[in-house]
């Protein structure tokens, strides 16, 4: 059975659940890799390589919805496209997945049934994203500023969401544990 299947066998709060769960891996998605665009605006003569481990940082972040238990992402970057294999854990379990993003070119990623559409760009050191999600419950953008702390080891997504039902604010900070 595939996994377009299974979910619609599933009551609308539990796909809802597991939506919102999307929602918020798809953000620090966009989040970490943003650090490619970042680092260069903040100084550095060449690309910074994101390959590396980075993980949640729950009290420093604020969470509209409720935070996930548990939030990792192993990434490599050869310079041009970063691969990212992210964990997150939540009541259902642990989730993992894999997006890939090439630098200066929207982002198109597809996780199940919903889309997610990103354009990022630089303003002095922080990075503007605008993204657009695409899913069965409709469409949901985000607006946010993405800022690198100086030492490289912070990344802090602050962002504004607007759909049908309105509106809400989070901000994701990952810190570099390797």
């Amino acid at each position: 059975m595939s996994q377009t299947e299974v979910c619609a066998t599933w009551d609308a709060r539990v796909r809802d659940r597991i939506c919102d769960s999307m929602n918020r891996l798809l953000a620090c998605f966009v989040a970490v890799v943003a650090m490619a665009i970042v680092a260069p605006a903040s100084g550095a003569d060449k690309s910074p390589n994101l390959s590396g481990k980075w993980t949640l940082n729950k009290e420093q972040s604020e969470f509209a919805r409720g935070a996930p238990d548990s939030l990792t992402a192993s990434i490599t970057d050869d310079g041009k496209k970063i691969h990212m294999a992210q964990t997150m854990g939540g009541p259902e379990g642990d989730r993992t997945t894999e997006f890939n993003i090439e630098r200066g070119v929207e982002s198109v990623n597809q996780m199940g049934d919903m889309e997610m559409r990103t354009k990022l760009r630089e303003e002095g050191s922080k990075l503007m994203e605008d993204t657009t999600f695409n899913g069965p419950r409709g469409t949901l953008t985000r607006r946010s500023v993405i800022t690198l702390s100086a030492d490289g080891k912070t990344l802090t997504l602050d962002a504004e969401y607007t759909s049908a039902d309105g509106g809400f604010h989070e901000k994701i900070v990952l810190d570099k544990v390797d």
